[in-house]
């Protein structure tokens, strides 16, 4: 039987479509590639950066190359918030050496700060740092505080550090007498007048730096004196000396003479001076008139007490006239004195107007200063709502008589 034969099954092809260019696809992928492995150090820790500062200055104080110590710490590159801490470690490095080594780590401190490598805030945060250390260095560095005084001094002497900046971190006698102690240490380094000029531009409230305890104005001048440091105020010396001078001789040739002797010129057109000068004679005054103090009398002192009082007045009126003359702005700081004076009495009645009148009269203060005492406006001195509540009507008075003389005289 003849078979059929089936037709020859054809291999079917499938296929495949051509790369379509929309699909953005590639015939030719390229191999992936692995990413390549990074040679950056990983960031020294904080152990080893204080290992390494110590190296660099014990390098530096054996050789004494500053300029290769600063660059070993720019290799170091330090992370920013390393900077005070390294700042710190190299104080505390050289508390326990020589002077010359602690000079020259103040050398190699200023020129990192010079070098742009370490700012002046690291600079104060790193010797605040070793100030919070002061009780535990003690114990091995008793001089700890004066030595950290020569480094906060020379800082401050190159401006790198403000001085009111540190004064802030040591106020109420924190550290005392650290504070004391750099003023010190920049008398030595610099000159007393420089520091002078410094101490006023800060504006600093020595009170402030002392302990709780002692901060009135007598323990003030106590200690200042015991550091010899007194000279930054000598207006206080001033304020308890003259006083005295007055009670032993009351002649106005004499009080001129003992302020000429004693008083530098530069300080008889200072506020604070005249300020002195009127508390002083006002103190001496009262004093007279009212040896036991006895408040009675003081609210109703009697005629013969209002006379005594206007001669004493009138007695120290050449000295007044000197310090006052022809400045408006020291005779409104002498009202100011009076004010306060009257204020620390609790106000006597009808002394404040008494006065006024006779500065008016005896031509010890111008017009032109009361109406300005009047006008301005401060809280430095207490009681001037009361003050004027006092003398305000003879203000007024003073004011239309004035405006008046003024009118009369254009025509």
């Amino acid at each position: 039987m003849n078979k059929k034969q089936l037709p020859k099954l054809q291999p079917q092809v499938t296929m495949m479509p051509p790369s379509s260019p929309q699909l953005g696809l590639r015939s030719n992928p390229p191999p992936i590639q692995e990413k390549a492995k990074s040679n950056k150090k990983a960031p020294p820790t904080k152990e080893e950066l204080r290992k390494t500062t110590e190296t660099i200055m014990s390098n530096y104080l054996n050789n004494k190359n500053v300029n290769d110590a600063v660059n070993s710490v720019r290799d170091l590159k330090p992370p920013k918030h390393f900077l005070s801490e390294l700042v710190s470690k190299v104080v505390v490095y050289s508390l326990d050496r020589s002077d010359e080594d602690r000079e020259h780590a103040s050398t190699f401190v200023h020129t990192l700060c010079t070098s742009g490598l370490v700012t002046g805030e690291n600079l104060l945060q790193g010797i605040l740092s070793v100030v919070d250390q002061c009780p535990k260095l003690e114990e091995e560095v008793p001089l700890v505080k004066s030595y950290l005084a020569q480094f906060a001094a020379r800082a401050i002497i190159a401006e790198l550090v403000n001085m009111s900046d540190l004064a802030h971190h040591l106020e109420n006698g924190s550290h005392f007498p650290l504070f004391l102690l750099c003023l010190q240490q920049m008398v030595k380094l610099k000159d007393r007048e420089w520091l002078s000029d410094l101490f006023q531009q800060s504006k600093i409230n020595m009170l402030k730096m002392l302990p709780e305890i002692d901060q009135n104005k007598d323990r003030m001048l106590e200690i200042l004196e015991g550091k010899g440091l007194s000279f930054l105020f000598p207006l206080m010396k001033l304020e308890k000396e003259l006083l005295k001078q007055i009670k032993v001789d009351p002649s106005p040739q004499s009080i001129y003479k003992w302020i000429k002797d004693n008083i530098s010129p530069t300080l008889h057109t200072d506020k604070g001076f005249v300020n002195i000068l009127m508390t002083s004679f006002l103190q001496y005054i009262m004093y007279e008139i009212n040896p036991e103090d006895d408040e009675e009398q003081l609210a109703s002192p009697s005629k013969e007490q209002l006379d005594e009082e206007k001669q004493l007045l009138l007695s120290f009126k050449p000295v007044m006239q000197k310090f006052l003359h022809d400045h408006v702005d020291l005779q409104v700081s002498a009202l100011y004195a009076l004010q306060v004076h009257c204020n620390s009495k609790s106000f006597p009645k009808g002394m404040l107007l008494r006065y006024f009148v006779h500065f008016y009269d005896m031509e010890i203060i111008e017009e032109e200063a009361f109406l300005s005492w009047k006008e301005d406006i401060t809280q430095d001195y207490p009681g001037k709502g009361k003050a004027l509540f006092q003398v305000n009507q003879w203000l007024t008075w003073l004011e239309t008589a004035e405006e008046e003389e003024s009118d009369d005289e254009d025509y």
